[in-house]
């Protein structure tokens, strides 16, 4: 029987989200929040989605930096939510969702962005086709995930099968490319965030 990831993610990150912000386990990922911000923050926006926010640092982080926008997240996460709610409390308007299924309107966002959680997402076209749909038609989409070298990306994508923290698949720079196009979707600019994750900015085609 095929593995139900959303499930298994769910399940790990409802465990993990009160120690979230505290785990050595995610720090190496954290600790990227300051590089990212500052992509989101080089160019102005008035709406922006966090696609998988988990307990919601990378909002707060520019929220303090920058006041002039709506700021919106969601997460598969019941637990990752409401940690983020007790953080971001009126800021940010914060949902329980799938995100093959954003719970917004067409064209509503200047800024979609989705940090560290692509890898978790069975159906990436689908999850892509929905940022897709939300975002504004100059607007732009932020990813950043682990990628790691060839073999030890390859290694990892053979086990992801058998994980049991909804691990679904690292993807290259040339898959990532091929599944925007799937979408109508170009790669604008990418980047290395440090030697395990990029991070890479896209918009319509």
């Amino acid at each position: 029987m095929k593995a139900d990831k959303k499930g298994l993610s769910k399940t790990e990150f409802d465990r993990d989200a009160a120690e979230y912000d505290h785990s050595p386990k995610y720090a190496s990922l954290k600790s990227s929040y300051q590089k990212i911000a500052e992509e989101v923050l080089c160019r102005p926006f008035r709406t922006w989605l966090d696609v998988g926010c988990g307990t919601g640092s990378l909002l707060l982080l520019v929220n303090q930096q920058y006041r002039e926008a709506k700021l919106c997240g969601v997460d598969l996460s019941e637990q990752m939510v409401s940690v983020a709610r007790s953080k971001l409390g009126d800021k940010a308007d914060l949902r329980v969702s799938d995100s093959e299924k954003l719970p917004f309107v067409e064209e509503q966002f200047d800024l979609v962005t989705c940090t560290f959680s692509f890898h978790h997402y069975p159906h990436p076209m689908a999850v892509l086709g929905e940022m897709k749909r939300v975002l504004a038609p100059t607007g732009r989409i932020l990813i950043a995930d682990p990628t790691l070298f060839f073999p030890i990306r390859q290694a990892l994508n053979l086990v992801a099968p058998f994980s049991r923290d909804g691990m679904v698949r690292f993807y290259s720079r040339s898959e990532m490319g091929h599944l925007l196009d799937s979408v109508e979707l170009t790669i604008s600019s990418w980047s290395k965030l440090n030697w395990h994750s990029f991070l890479l900015v896209a918009k319509r085609t």
